[in-house]
This record gives structure tokens, sequence and C-alpha cells, in this order.
């Protein structure tokens, strides 16, 4: 009986992350989420996407469009983007990881903002992103 509840006991963290899981496709960016209220939804924003941090760039650049806060999703990872950061987490209640340091955040931001307004207000294309690592 003991043995049962140590064992019960130690896996209940694991349990704790079993929760709603990101869409896995290769090269998809996702836009939407977990929601407390029910199952996550996502619908595609993008496909041929090269990486997480670009998918995250996409996301940002919604955010910056009008969204307080947006989640998203690329190849099982989640994407969190808000006032403070973007970072990814592999669980909604997991521990967050910054994508982007707070100078990089600011030219990215910036960059966005450059290209959204030559662009008319319109949501930069996923293929006219390149990341420049610095």
């Amino acid at each position: 009986m003991r043995l049962a509840s140590l064992v019960l006991l130690l896996l209940s963290p694991l349990a704790a992350c079993s929760g709603p899981t990101a869409p896995q496709d290769v090269g998809v960016c996702w836009l939407g989420g977990a929601d407390a209220s029910g199952p996550a939804r996502f619908k595609p924003v993008a496909r041929d996407v090269d990486s997480l941090e670009s998918c995250a760039v996409l996301l940002e650049a919604m955010r910056l469009k009008g969204g307080a806060e947006i989640d998203g999703a690329y190849q099982g990872y989640f994407i969190f983007a808000d006032s403070r950061e973007i970072s990814s987490a592999m669980h909604t209640a997991g521990i967050r990881y910054p994508i982007f340091q707070p100078p990089q955040r600011a030219s990215i931001d910036r960059d966005l903002t450059r290209l959204m307004k030559e662009q008319g207000g319109k949501l930069p294309d996923a293929g006219a992103l390149s990341l420049q690592r610095q």
C-alpha cells in the first residue's frame, strides 16, 4: 500500500505535463493555442516556415497588428508572444524559454513595423522573412 502511494506521488508531476500538445506538422506555423474551457484549437498561418524563430516572428507581427497576446505553435512547441517576451514551451503550463533576447526583439519589432507600413498594413509573408543571427 505504501509502495502504491509512493508510485502515485512520483507519477503525479508527469500527469501535469500531459496537457494539450502542439501540432507537429513539419514547417507549419500555427495560430491558436490551448483554451482553458476546451481542447487546443489551431489554424495554419503559414506553411514552409523554416524555423521556430521565423514562426515566432510571424506571430509577433500579428501581435503588433493589434493583439495583446498571441499564442501559436511550431513543430510540437507552443509559442507565446505578449508585451513582455516571445517564448516557447513544450507544454502550455511548462517552463517558457525566451526565443529572442530584448535587444533582438526590439530590432525585430522595428523591422516588422517598417515592413508592414511599406506593405500598406499587410502582414509579412513567411518567405519574405530572413533572420540574421547576431
